[in-house]
């Protein structure tokens, strides 16, 4: 009797875990899609390789090669790394690949942590926007950071860049307007601060100008 309650506790475990797990692999796969619709538009690449280059700590020319050889997403392409990172190998992902399993299947059963993926996703994809609000600010810094890595938006591309629903490109297209619409109004306020500031130095002091010269000191 003891064994068989044991057994339905256990089976109840179970029960329950699969449809957590299988949420937190929704919830992975929502932020990765994110990442890679974000990447469909030259500038959030150029954003979005960059953000993933640092978050990796590899180089970005070594990214493009491995999405151009694999064709990987950005989102895909971090996945891979996280996996690496636990010990699979690059060319064993790049096998199972050719043999037709999708990035999902790869992942678990490599055991991969959808909950911890979902975590560190998200948080990417705060960066990729922090990123791209200081971009629309200030697009040197990336520029001339291009230049330096040879880096190329328009080489940068692959079919499965396309894996994305349409929802998720609306909404990356809503993302890439409201920080480029924030950094428009932020150097629109910073240009009326400084160009009233320029006013007033033309104009100098209103009190003084009203009442003329002062007079000298007895």
């Amino acid at each position: 009797m003891k064994r068989l309650s044991h057994l339905s506790i256990t089976l109840l475990a179970l029960t329950i875990a699969i449809p957590a797990f299988g949420d937190d692999q929704q919830k992975a796969e929502k932020q990765l899609h994110k990442i890679t619709a974000m990447a469909t538009d030259a500038t959030g690449r150029r954003v979005v390789s960059s953000t993933v280059a640092d978050t990796l700590e590899a180089k970005r020319p070594d990214l493009v090669t491995e999405r151009r050889t694999m064709n990987l997403s950005y989102g895909d392409l971090y996945v891979a790394h996280v996996l690496v990172k636990n010990g699979t190998k690059m060319d064993d992902i790049a096998t199972q690949l050719k043999a037709g399993k999708n990035f999902g299947q790869i992942a678990s059963e490599q055991h991969a942590d959808w909950k911890q993926i979902a975590a560190d996703a998200k948080k990417l994809n705060a960066k990729v926007e922090d990123n791209l609000y200081n971009h629309f600010l200030n697009g040197k810094p990336l520029t001339e950071r291009d230049a330096a890595e040879g880096y190329d938006p328009n080489i940068d591309g692959v079919t499965a860049d396309n894996d994305v629903s349409k929802d998720d490109i609306a909404e990356a297209e809503r993302t890439y307007l409201l920080w480029r619409d924030q950094a428009e109004k932020k150097k629109a306020s910073s240009l009326d601060a400084s160009s009233e500031k320029a006013a007033q130095g033309t104009r100098g002091d209103p009190v003084r100008s009203k009442a003329g010269k002062l007079a000298s000191p007895p």
